[in-house]
């Protein structure tokens, strides 16, 4: 492909960020490069892993979210400065690397209960941690 690095920069913005990264970032080095970019993963949108069903409903291609929290998030973790996830796939993203640089965490479509469960569970999860590493 001939197009500069910053038509396909700008190409590459206009798509969902989530398709770009599962399906474009193993192409070429060239493609990884910029799809990778710290400008461009700053903000991370998870919520659209979701598909919407014949049902009305919504559900998490499982495959999609499976291979971007296996094989993406732990490239990109440090890049990540904002991150939107939703109930059903939370846990996972979150599980999948450190996020060092965090400084925003949006919920979406979270049920009250749920989100307690969660939110307790990262409690004793961060301190489960803090404490194993201050004995280590």
């Amino acid at each position: 492909l001939d197009l500069p690095d910053e038509i396909l920069f700008i190409i590459f913005h206009k798509l969902n960020m989530i398709d770009v990264l599962s399906s474009v970032v193993d192409v070429n080095r060239r493609f990884r490069r910029l799809v990778l970019d710290s400008l461009y993963i700053r903000d991370l949108n998870m919520t659209s892993v979701m598909t919407i069903n014949r049902y009305k409903t919504s559900s998490i291609n499982t495959q999609v979210l499976s291979r971007i929290c296996s094989n993406i998030l732990p490239r990109i973790d440090s890049q990540v400065h904002k991150l939107t996830v939703e109930q059903h796939s939370m846990k996972q993203i979150l599980l999948a690397t450190n996020y060092p640089q965090i400084h925003s965490l949006s919920l979406v479509n979270f049920y009250e209960v749920a989100l307690y469960q969660y939110l307790t569970g990262i409690e004793f999860y961060f301190v489960f941690t803090i404490e194993k590493k201050q004995h280590t």
